[in-house]
């Protein structure tokens, strides 16, 4: 369907519209079975041609392995470009003047803000932070509560390091690792809040990865995270998608209704959309926003 409308399978142009929209909404998975589903009713060679493109930009999910050197390669790209802001950018990291601008602008954020909501209701003792990046939301929380103690897990050994290179908190600590094996890295019931923003939508498997973070909360202990918002339609003709990094960074994305749906049951279950900044020159001119931004989740463990 091109937003809510069913298309025919018989016009190819419309479902490869209709393709293209799940594409720029990085529901990559959305796209793929659209296109299967159009080729199963009418065997079309443009989607076949269509399917394998896709395809191939998922082929980072078919294994650990390849997952974790896609995400490396390209964090290692972005983070360590050589030039003169590389240079800048360690002398930043020596003087520890990133580390504060890093701070003060992760406590800014609205998403920051709603994990500090959970924080001052929970007073936790042990914090994880689930695909910690660059470790600013880690190191945010733990400057402005000392009494916690925040490990963080990251999938890119690049990443991983210069969290460590901007840390200045003894209550704050920084591994690589994936989120979806969090339970390999902690004993079980080792923490008493879990967040994670941003990785849902990168992960190879969303129901092991928060599996893993249920087995490392302790009962009552409560799982909070973030996802985008992406809901917006399409005013004229889509053209081609092609993937910022060459690959689905982003394969997937979260509605409200699958989100109450999927987590709603839970104790304490609480959706906070969070409106965001709509990407002008990101996103062709053939889009306009509906909601556009985040969605903060969060809900507390059984027991």
């Amino acid at each position: 369907m091109l937003g809510s409308r069913l298309v025919d399978p018989r016009d190819v142009d419309a479902v490869i519209q209709s393709v293209r929209f799940e594409l720029y909404r990085e529901n990559i998975y959305g796209a793929l079975e659209i296109i299967e589903a159009a080729q199963a009713a009418n065997p079309d060679t443009r989607y076949a041609e269509q399917a394998a493109r896709i395809r191939s930009w998922l082929t980072h999910l078919e294994s650990r392995e390849a997952f974790v050197d896609a995400q490396e390669e390209q964090y290692r790209r972005l983070r360590w470009k050589a030039g003169l802001k590389l240079l800048e950018k360690r002398i930043r990291m020596l003087v520890g003047r990133k580390t504060r601008k890093l701070i003060e602008r992760r406590a800014r954020d609205p998403e920051f803000q709603e994990l500090e909501r959970e924080v001052a209701t929970l007073r936790p003792r042990r914090v994880l932070d689930a695909g910690s990046g660059e470790g600013g939301v880690a190191m945010a929380l733990g400057a402005r509560h000392a009494e916690l103690r925040v490990e963080g897990v990251e999938v890119s050994a690049t990443n991983a390091k210069i969290a460590r290179q901007l840390n200045r908190f003894a209550n704050v600590g920084f591994r690589q690792g994936l989120a979806e094996e969090v339970h390999l890295l902690f004993p079980a019931g080792s923490f008493d809040l879990v967040y994670s923003f941003a990785v849902l939508e990168h992960v190879r498997d969303v129901d092991a990865t928060v599996r893993a973070i249920e087995e490392v909360l302790r009962p009552g202990g409560r799982f909070a995270f973030v996802v985008p918002m992406h809901e917006f339609r399409a005013t004229g003709p889509i053209p081609d998608y092609t993937p910022v990094h060459g690959y689905a960074d982003h394969c997937r994305v979260f509605t409200e209704t699958e989100l109450s749906r999927r987590f709603g049951g839970r104790k304490g279950f609480r959706l906070v959309k969070i409106p965001g900044a709509w990407k002008h020159g990101e996103l062709p001119g053939c889009f306009e926003p509906i909601e556009f931004g985040s969605f903060f989740v969060s809900y507390a463990k059984d027991g």
